[in-house]
């Protein structure tokens, strides 16, 4: 064989049967579906192929463009996990069916993906290090790298600014929270306990972090130089309270407030830690995870109820909650699914959900409900 048919061979083959070559930028077919949901009859658009799993970052993170454009998500490729582009037109019409892998190498963490305010790169965790990539380039940064001995956990936070990312390490039994410069890489320690630290998050428009700790006193908020910790609403043994999240504005946190005495009744609640006041919003159907849009005018929510596995959006305004649609996943939390979350205009709903035998990326349109922001 010649040297030019050797050379039109190696171009030929794909980059995974090379060894060394970069799997960043390949593009993929991303199968997507439309299809009219059972209950409801709208519209719902499957963005992922069923053939490997993929998911969306936790709802806090910064995961759609604002003009709807793309989406990160994360998807799992045999044991390893990546993040994905998935492009998502803002009309009517199907994405055009293009996956792009942004990253390469085992040990990403799918939950912690987060677009820079710019959505010209992205952050995430990757084994033992803070990463940033650009989207056009797919030129990768280490800002941090944990010291030896201690390890990630997986959650990440990045500021609405992005000038600031809060992480959590751990070394058995040890957790702690970080604070790090996104620029310079400067770090430094905020808090340090022996019981599991996890969901970090930076509160907009001030230098605090909220966080979870396992025991009996859940949420904490600290300053970002350590000082002026503390305590956010005791959870008392006779409730529940789902996953937290701040508003817009950063002045109030939201979640489901479960309350655990006979007939299981569950309404959608604001807290002010500032004033430290509790406020109820509205009943709701016994929502598990809850998230605001933009302004708050409205808050989605999936139910865990095996009966109704739906998801809602409530108004608190008016007290109204209208059924989007199933999520009919299999299991729900906040380590899992379906997670809803609305787009930065508050004109569709983002979900994850294994309705279809593999987990998979959802949207459902709802800008003739929620006006948009």
């Amino acid at each position: 064989m010649g040297l030019l048919s050797r050379r039109a061979l190696l171009l030929g083959l794909p980059a995974a049967g090379i060894p060394g070559a970069t799997l960043r930028g390949r593009q993929l077919p991303a199968d997507a579906r439309r299809y009219l949901d059972p209950l409801t009859e709208r519209e719902i658009w499957r963005l992922t192929p069923r053939s490997d799993p993929h998911f969306l970052p936790r709802t806090y993170e910064r995961f759609a463009t604002q003009r709807n454009t793309f989406l990160l998500v994360a998807g799992r490729r045999g044991d390893e996990t990546h993040a994905f582009q998935v492009e998502t037109p803002s009309g009517r019409l199907l994405p055009t069916g293009r996956l792009t892998q942004l990253t390469q190498g085992p040990g990403v963490f799918g939950l912690s993906l987060t677009l820079a305010p710019d959505e010209r790169s992205f952050f995430f965790l990757q084994t033992d290090s803070l990463k940033q990539t650009g989207l056009r380039t797919l030129r990768e940064r280490e800002i941090y790298r944990v010291e030896e001995g201690w390890r990630l956990a997986g959650d990440l936070s990045i500021s609405v600014d992005g000038r600031y990312a809060a992480l959590v390490e751990t070394r058995d039994p040890l957790y702690r929270l970080r604070i790090v410069e996104t620029l310079k890489g400067k770090n430094w320690l905020v808090a340090e306990e022996k019981t599991r630290l996890y969901r970090p998050q930076l509160r907009p428009k001030r230098d605090q972090v909220l966080y979870s700790q396992a025991g009996p006193v859940r949420l904490w908020l600290v300053n970002l130089d350590g000082k002026q910790r503390q305590s956010i609403r005791p959870v008392q043994d006779s409730e529940e309270i789902g996953p937290e999240y701040w508003t817009a504005d950063g002045k109030l946190l939201g979640y489901a407030h479960h309350a655990n005495s006979g007939r299981r009744k569950t309404t959608a609640r604001t807290y002010n830690p500032d004033a430290r006041e509790e406020k109820v919003l509205a009943p709701c159907t016994q929502f598990w995870g809850a998230t605001g849009n933009s302004d708050h005018s409205a808050v989605v929510g999936e139910s865990r109820s095996k009966a109704g596995p739906n998801i809602y959006v409530l108004f608190p305004l008016t007290e109204r909650e209208i059924t989007v649609c199933e999520h009919a996943s299999s299991r729900v939390s906040e380590e899992v699914e379906p997670r809803p979350a609305f787009s930065p205009d508050s004109q569709w709903i983002y979900f994850t959900s294994d309705r279809e035998g593999v987990p998979a990326v959802y949207r459902a349109g709802v800008a003739d409900w929620v006006e948009k922001t």
